[in-house]
C-alpha cells in the first residue's frame, strides 16, 4: 500500500511539473502577440456639433413597420414612415419625399434626389445620389454608409446653409 501511495505521489508530481513546463512555453508563445501595438487613426475625428433640441424627433423603435419602396419611374414619390419603416429606392433618377422618421434609407440606384424628415441610417449603394434630412431621430445623427461615388448626404436647414456629411 505504501508503494502504491509513493508511486501515485510521484506520478502526480511528474504530472504537475509537466503542466508547469507546458504552461510556461504557452505563456511565452502568447506573450509575443499581447504586446502588439494598437494602430492609431491617421485622422483625428472632429467633434460633432451638438444637436439642436428643436430638431429632435422622438421615435418608438420597438415596432418596425413594413419596408416601403420606390421602384417605378414617374411623378415624384411621397412615402410616409409612420411605423419606423425601412425605405428602399431601387430605381435611377427619381425624386422622392419621405415623411416621418425612418429606420433606414437604402438607395440602390443612381442620380436619385431624396428629401426626408428623419432617419437613423442612410445606405448608398449607387452613384451621384442626394439625400437631405431635416430632423434627428431620437437626437442622433444618421449613420451614413456610402458604397458608391459622388453621393451627398446633408442636413437641410431652413435658417441657414446646410451642413454636408458626405460631399461629392
Amino acid at each position: 500500500m505504501k508503494k502504491m501511495l509513493v508511486l501515485a505521489a510521484a506520478a502526480a508530481a511528474l504530472f504537475l511539473a509537466s503542466c508547469e513546463v507546458q504552461s510556461g512555453i504557452t505563456k511565452r508563445s502568447v506573450d509575443k502577440y499581447v504586446n502588439t501595438p494598437t494602430p492609431t487613426p491617421a485622422v483625428t475625428p472632429t467633434p460633432e456639433e451638438p444637436v439642436d433640441p428643436k430638431d429632435i424627433v422622438q421615435v418608438d423603435t420597438s415596432f418596425v413597420g413594413p419596408t416601403l419602396s420606390v421602384d417605378r419611374s414617374g411623378a415624384p414619390a411621397t412615402l410616409n414612415c409612420d411605423k419606423y419603416n425601412r425605405v428602399m429606392v431601387n430605381i435611377d433618377s427619381q425624386k422622392a419625399t419621405v415623411r416621418g422618421a425612418c429606420m433606414q434609407i437604402m438607395i440602390n440606384g443612381d442620380r436619385n434626389d431624396l428629401t426626408i424628415d428623419a432617419t437613423m441610417e442612410v445606405m448608398l449603394n449607387g452613384h451621384e445620389n442626394t439625400v437631405r434630412y431635416s430632423k434627428f431621430a431620437n437626437g442622433r445623427r444618421p449613420r451614413i454608409t456610402d458604397n458608391g461615388q459622388g453621393n451627398t448626404v446633408e442636413q437641410a436647414s431652413t435658417d441657414g446653409p446646410s451642413r454636408a456629411d458626405t460631399k461629392k
